[in-house]
């Protein structure tokens, strides 16, 4: 008796089923275009995603409008603000006097070389070597022996000067 009911009870719920999937009746368990599983979801956020997208590109023109348009306002700020010190620069050099130009400043003097077989203390600068002195590589480098002093060419601003030091 319990297996009666229940194939009973399955065969109707199998015969409502395919009665309401039928297209004519007015009743469907589930529209055509979701009955596959996640079809509903996905054409969802597909709709968001385009109109969402076309909200933010019609923001994003805005925001890029707005930001030119103040780039804009700036250069022409920027533009007037050279304009009135060209115009300051010429209204003093009209209103000062032709004057001599200004003298260069004058480069830290180097002192002479030292006299021949004169010890130096240690990092002295000198303008010039003293006659006699020989070139020596010790470790790669290159140092000039004179007297009792070795000598290290080094530059000086634009100006090639020798330190006394030790190898």
């Amino acid at each position: 008796m319990k297996a009666t009911i229940k194939i009973f009870s399955i065969s109707a719920a199998l015969l409502a089923m395919l009665l309401a999937d039928i297209p004519l009746l007015p009743m469907q368990l589930v529209p055509d275009a979701q009955a596959i599983f996640g079809v509903r979801r996905r054409t969802a956020f597909r709709t968001a995603v385009i109109v969402g997208g076309a909200a933010s590109a019609e923001v994003a023109a805005a925001n890029n409008r707005a930001a030119v348009a103040q780039q804009q306002a700036v250069t022409a700020q920027q533009q007037a603000a050279a304009a009135e010190q060209q115009a300051a620069a010429a209204r003093q050099q009209a209103a000062a006097p032709a004057a001599a130009p200004a003298p260069a400043p004058a480069a830290a003097p180097t002192p002479p070389p030292p006299p021949a077989g004169a010890t130096l203390p240690l990092g002295s600068v000198v303008s010039a070597l003293p006659p006699g002195c020989a070139a020596q590589a010790i470790n790669g480098i290159e140092y000039y022996h004179c007297g009792g002093n070795y000598y290290r060419a080094v530059f000086q601003g634009n100006s090639l000067v020798y330190v006394t030091t030790k190898p």
